[in-house]
């Protein structure tokens, strides 16, 4: 497998440039007789801006940071397959340092199908993206070949010398569609010059000029003089219409790759950390992060803060994923927890205890494109009033489906929760409550906060619960209290429901033990706590958490349910003799993903699951919850602090 590393010798913002390409398509008709544009000066190339003009500095690439390969053929490890060395032991270093494979699919190439030198990977898959996206449909294209040019004795290299390598070999040049753009030498006949002679290629002159944007040189121009337009006297010429190559230095490309993601407006562009744990540059025209990216995010943390309590969210899915919350040092291979599940086209969110680095930052990783969105709740192990948590039992405090909603004076309506209103939550004191927040009946598309009486409303930027019309959903909430009390904000009409599960004490409770997550159930795998089909309806799982602490933080995903249900996590105890449990952590409908944030007290380490309807049920430990109070949570108004939609 090629993997992606970024040269010491060229940082580059590498990215992809998908959708309309800015060169307007306005006349697919082949040109059979181009006129060249002028050789662009160092400024233009420097600057970047070179769609007016034909970068051709001929630099050798040994030369000018692309790279020094091997002696194509000397020496032991070299494999020749009838037209390049490409996977040549020989070429291992070279292949893992300088060749990147395109991530997402390009022109209708799949990801791994495409592969480029890895500081010229923007502009390659740019230019094929930008032709595809305004028509030009690309059935074959190939970039990094190891090999030397057919003039120096033949592509199997028998000199020896790397200066008959072709600039395929560093990646630096693309070959596409040579069937219908076959290359041919036109000799002067008739009366009709070699450069008057109509050229054969299916590639219209808006599509040669986005190459040039990209600082690409057209082989349909010719080789060694070639032509620069028809009055150009030429006896012969050497076409090769189905060649692009970049003519031009490390920097050149660095300016270019600029220059075309600043001065695109289609285009938005993303700070990403890349599995290698570097800070890189993405760019498409979707506007939406995509698979397998992942975004760093400042919390914003004091100084000694060692994890943040936050309001996860998820919108705009591409398809059905998940999101989970890392460190954004060295990434390989599949990961094995979620904070957060959600289906195409979803907008869901759910709470979150996340360990921060030295810089106050953590990642989001992504499973599928999709918006993430994180408002942050509370900080942990930061110096100042830290808070414990003091458990209850589940405890309602409001519910309009019964009651009808209070406005903050108290006054009660009957009927759900009004459009942008405020509802009144009771409490017996002043501090702030761990809740479990349900929203059913919705009127419509809308989202809904929970805090201070004067801390929410729409001129607040924070969400607690994010809901579709009529579609019930829940999240586990820190809510807010002071003087005023505890109030919940609906922006469309809503019933809602709140349950206590616990208190913040500033004297009293459990402090935070903080981990990266771990998954400690799925029972879609055979494991030491199951090892069948999914579970059936009611049925009860007993699951050990591998730790000694009395509590824990635990998401708890459920997937593939056959019904609409619920389930329900805590001691074991709970649930014996118990034919109808009335308690829930994650409401489900059937075949719905969802995940919720639950804080379980446990047994020698043990919880019990219990499902009503046959589900597959994903448990990941987020935190733990200890006797020693050395790490406590000191509650903060909710800020947003991350949101991909506005970058």
């Amino acid at each position: 497998m090629i993997r992606h590393v970024l040269l010491a010798v060229a940082v580059l913002s590498s990215g992809l440039v998908i959708g309309a390409s800015p060169v307007r398509a306005l006349d697919d008709t082949p040109w059979t007789l181009p006129e060249r544009p002028p050789v662009c000066t160092t400024e233009d190339a420097e600057s970047g801006d070179v769609g007016h003009c034909l970068l051709s500095f001929y630099q050798d690439p040994s030369e000018t940071g692309w790279g020094v390969p091997p002696a194509p053929g000397v020496g032991d490890g070299w494999e020749f397959s009838g037209s390049r060395y490409n996977g040549s032991s020989a070429l291992e270093s070279w292949e893992s340092e300088r060749i990147a494979e395109n991530t997402e699919t390009v022109a209708g190439m799949a990801p791994g199908q495409f592969e480029s030198h890895v500081a010229a990977q923007a502009i390659m898959e740019g230019f094929l993206a930008d032709i595809a996206a305004n028509g030009y449909e690309v059935y074959h294209a190939s970039a990094y070949s190891f090999r030397c040019t057919s003039g120096n004795g033949g592509w199997d290299c028998p000199t020896g010398d790397p200066d008959h390598l072709s600039y395929h070999a560093w990646g630096l040049a693309v070959d596409m569609n040579s069937n219908t753009n076959p290359i041919r030498r036109y000799s002067s006949q008739d009366g009709v010059t070699a450069c008057q002679t109509p050229m054969e290629t299916d590639m219209p002159r808006w599509m040669v000029q986005t190459a040039e944007k990209w600082g690409l040189y057209w082989g349909g121009y010719g080789w060694s003089s070639g032509c620069i337009d028809t009055s150009t006297e030429r006896d012969s010429v050497f076409r090769d219409p189905p060649h692009f190559e970049f003519r031009g230095t490390v920097e050149h490309a660095e300016a270019i790759i600029a220059f075309n993601h600043g001065n695109d407006p289609t285009l938005t562009c993303f700070a990403v950390v890349d599995d290698g744990g570097d800070d890189v540059e993405r760019c498409n025209r979707s506007g939406r992060p995509e698979e397998d990216w992942r975004l760093p995010v400042d919390s914003g943390a004091p100084e000694g803060a060692e994890a943040v309590m936050i309001n996860l969210t998820a919108t705009g899915s591409t398809g059905p994923g998940f999101l989970t919350l890392e460190d954004c040092g060295l990434r390989e291979g599949f990961r094995t927890t979620s904070a957060l599940t959600f289906a195409a086209g979803d907008t869901t969110a759910a709470m979150a205890v996340v360990p921060i680095d030295a810089d106050g930052r953590f990642c989001v990783y992504r499973s599928t494109g999709v918006h993430s969105i994180v408002d942050v709740l509370g900080h942990i192990g930061a110096d100042g009033e830290p808070m414990w948590f003091d458990p209850s039992v589940p405890n309602r405090l409001t519910d309009t489906r019964v009651d009808g909603a209070c406005e903050p004076d108290q006054e009660c309506l009957t009927g759900p929760v009004p459009d942008a209103g405020v509802h009144s939550v009771p409490t017996d004191d002043e501090r702030p409550r761990i809740a479990n927040l349900a929203v059913v009946d919705g009127a419509g598309p809308g989202y809904v906060q929970a805090g201070t009486c004067d801390g929410v409303g729409e001129e607040y930027l924070f969400s607690n619960l994010n809901y579709h019309d009529d579609a019930a959903r829940s999240n586990l909430a820190l809510v807010g209290n002071g003087e005023l009390g505890s109030c919940v904000f609906a922006l469309t009409g809503a019933h809602v429901i709140v349950d206590e599960l616990g208190a913040l004490d500033p004297g009293n409770g459990y402090g935070w033990a903080l981990e990266q997550p771990r998954r400690a159930l799925d029972t879609r795998e055979c494991s030491d706590a199951w090892c069948d089909d999914r579970p059936g309806a009611r049925t009860v799982i007993e699951l050990d958490l591998a730790t000694e602490a009395p509590g824990a933080a635990i998401a708890v995903t459920v997937t593939e349910p056959s019904a609409d249900g619920f389930i329900t996590v805590g001691p074991c105890e709970s649930f014996e003799g118990v034919d109808d449990v009335q308690t829930s952590n994650v409401n489900h409908l059937a075949d719905q993903t969802v995940t919720n944030l639950a804080l379980v007290d446990l047994d020698d380490g043990n919880i019990c699951v219990y499902t009503l309807a046959s589900a597959h049920v994903i448990v990941d430990v987020q935190a733990e919850l200890t006797a020693e109070r050395d790490a406590g949570l000191e509650p903060t108004e909710p800020t947003r602090v991350h949101d991909s939609r506005d970058d």
